[in-house]
């Protein structure tokens, strides 16, 4: 994590603990790349950090999942029972891809293609009809000449086991969370098979995505959480102040998590305080690191919903904007916010009602 978070079940004489989970063979297969990898790296490694390459001493504990929905909710039961990682790394196999890809997003969506190894296929449902859930590091600005071959990040983790597996433990830790600003992050990496990359190079690759995983950032960034608010109307967004830094520019409103503040304590607090509004946070979408000056920051989008119908009272910002499927492409952004616009609007399709366009440019 990016504070040194309270270590549990670490053997003496390591610094992190880690979850690293596989699969087993399914859908004909005779061998899953997954459980290959994952059941060598058993033990405690030595990683290296990606920005500054010292040493990170990591105790790996693997777990090898059935391919039914026990396997898919395993990790998630362990963590409501208690146990804790300072990282989570699920690994599957991707038949069609020829390069590893790391997955931001878990879908909720269940659309099996085929049965899993109990027999069961579900078609055209939804996991838990709460929507997408995203994970909360920023892998975009991970050093990709550390790891030993090329990838691809995706916001697709398909609709089978892999994406339920993710969604379930995406969940899990926001709903077992405690004080820190973000629970420990959990990501889902596919491998392809064999044909297209070597059992070596596999493990290499996950050891590195663990090392980012457990060093996200090449500077410690203060987290940010920033509101997506969904209603009939779209979501929301504020424009700056004139005085302020960045002033005249759009973004996701919030801020800062105070210390012992969690992001959806944060969430809550910063839009009743900048606009009124009585928020439920939802759960992450996503994250988006920067670097400002001498500062670093880690933005949080964070799915919400309106609980009173009532439209913003302005304070610190100047205007503000339902923002409907089609969006606005005139709009001059602060920061990375242009970006997490362009994630929503192309990603998170059930956040975005086609209802009407409706905005504000006067203080209320």
């Amino acid at each position: 994590m990016y504070q040194k978070p309270v270590r549990c079940f670490s053997p003496m004489g390591t610094d992190y603990s880690v979850l690293l989970t596989g699969f087993e063979p399914f859908g004909g297969h005779k061998t899953n790349i997954s459980q290959i990898v994952v059941l060598a790296m058993a033990g405690s490694r030595t990683l290296t950090c990606p920005w500054t390459g010292s040493p990170l001493r990591v105790h790996v504990e693997t777990d090898v999942l059935s391919v039914d929905s026990k396997g898919a909710q395993r990790t998630s039961e362990r963590l409501h029972q208690g146990e804790r990682w300072d990282a989570i790394l699920h690994v599957g196999l991707c038949d069609a891809c020829e390069v590893p890809r790391i997955e931001r997003l878990a879908q909720d969506k269940l659309h099996m293609r085929l049965p899993d190894n109990a027999g069961r296929q579900v078609l055209g449902a939804t996991i838990d009809d709460a929507g997408d859930r995203g994970c909360w590091v920023d892998p975009t600005v991970w050093v990709t000449e550390r790891f030993p071959s090329t990838y691809t990040i995706s916001v697709d983790a398909g609709a089978y086991l892999c994406n339920e597996t993710y969604h379930a433990t995406l969940k899990a830790l926001c709903e077992v969370e405690g004080s820190t600003p973000l629970p420990s992050p959990a990501l889902f990496l596919h491998l392809p098979g064999e044909n297209h990359l070597q059992i070596s190079e596999a493990e290499d690759f996950v050891m590195t995505c663990l090392a980012h995983l457990l060093r996200p950032y090449p500077v410690d960034p203060v987290h940010v959480v920033a509101a997506a608010v969904g209603q009939p109307d779209g979501y929301l967004v504020t424009r700056r102040s004139l005085d302020e830094t960045e002033g005249g520019c759009w973004e996701f409103p919030g801020g800062k998590c105070e210390v012992g503040e969690n992001w959806k304590q944060a969430t809550a607090r910063e839009i009743r305080e900048e606009l009124e509004l009585e928020v439920k946070p939802l759960h992450p979408l996503g994250s988006w690191y920067r670097i400002r000056g001498s500062d670093a920051f880690v933005i949080h989008l964070v799915s919400c919903t309106l609980e009173d119908a009532v439209e913003p009272s302005l304070s610190v910002h100047d205007a503000y904007e339902w923002i409907s499927a089609s969006g606005d492409a005139s709009l001059s952004w602060a920061g990375r916010d242009g970006e997490m616009n362009a994630f929503l609007q192309q990603h998170i399709k059930p956040m975005l009602p086609t209802h009407h366009h409706h905005s504000s440019n006067a203080h209320r």
